[in-house]
């Protein structure tokens, strides 16, 4: 029995010690080539070097003055930003009728929600290529907006379902009882309850609107293409810290948007 209790604490020690070094290894992965792209954006010189043999702004300096760079910045931001209205007007009564609805098939109709989830991005933005040649409508910014939605709209809807899931519904009830209407319910009692979860949806669907570059490569106007794509054809002909000072910049815009959320939401939140 001593033994038995004495090889109890040995495993639960190995097992703590490999689940630790297994989590930093995780978050070295993840964390390291953002470090580095972000130091290689202050390289002096005119070619990417780590580490770098110096510091400078100049690179973002470039970047500020290169017209069609900041084009491609404005194309995302605006895409982004509506790609985020319609995956919320979406995704919110859809993730109503799969929590509470009931409705024959309902099990069908959430796997087809969420479907473009299990899906690479590449194969969506094939496929919204193909569905736009055959109906006759070309790749344009309307067709960047309709894919990106297609594709981030699962998020905006597992993120809803999460936190409704988590909400108690006679509270809804009780509203109804004392003469409230289902849209003053809905706009003075569920809405406060997901508030933190529509800006954690939001926020993600910006983010990866913005972001994304498979769908975006296929789907977006060759004369009005969106930063990630313009990235990936500037790094094909040119190696200057320029493209890491523009990755750098999308960082710290992916970076203050998980800090907004954590100041005003808190990330122990999210979806709860």
């Amino acid at each position: 029995m001593s033994t038995h209790r004495r090889t109890l604490p040995l495993a639960d020690f190995i097992g703590k010690a490999v689940l630790i070094a297994v989590t930093a290894f995780s978050v070295l992965l993840l964390v390291a080539p953002s470090l580095i792209v972000i130091a290689i954006s202050f390289e002096p010189r005119a070619y990417i070097s780590f580490p770098p043999s110096g510091f400078t702004l100049r690179w973002y300096q470039a970047v500020l003055e290169n017209r069609q760079l900041m084009d491609s910045v404005f194309v995302s931001l605006r895409t982004a930003l509506l790609v985020m209205l319609i995956c919320l007007a979406i995704g919110v009564p859809a993730a109503f009728a799969s929590v509470r609805g009931t409705y024959p098939g309902k099990a069908v109709v959430n796997a087809f929600l969420l479907s473009p989830q299990m899906m690479p991005g590449m194969v969506i933005g094939i496929a919204s290529l193909f569905f736009g040649a055959y109906v006759a409508f070309r790749a344009s910014n309307t067709m960047l907006v309709l894919s990106l939605s297609v594709f981030c709209l699962p998020f905006v809807i597992r993120i809803t379902m999460a936190r409704l899931a988590g909400l108690d519904a006679r509270l809804d009830e009780a509203s109804a009882n004392l003469g409230a209407g289902p849209l003053e319910t809905f706009a003075r009692v569920t809405l406060p309850q997901l508030g933190p979860a529509l800006l954690a949806a939001g926020a993600f669907t910006f983010i990866e609107a913005f972001d994304n570059v498979t769908v975006s490569l296929f789907t977006s106007d060759v004369r009005g293409r969106p930063l990630p794509v313009e990235l990936y054809y500037l790094v094909q002909f040119e190696s200057s810290p320029v493209i890491a000072a523009i990755s750098a910049l999308e960082i710290g815009l992916s970076f203050l948007a998980m800090l907004l959320i954590a100041k005003t939401v808190g990330l122990d939140r999210l979806g709860r």
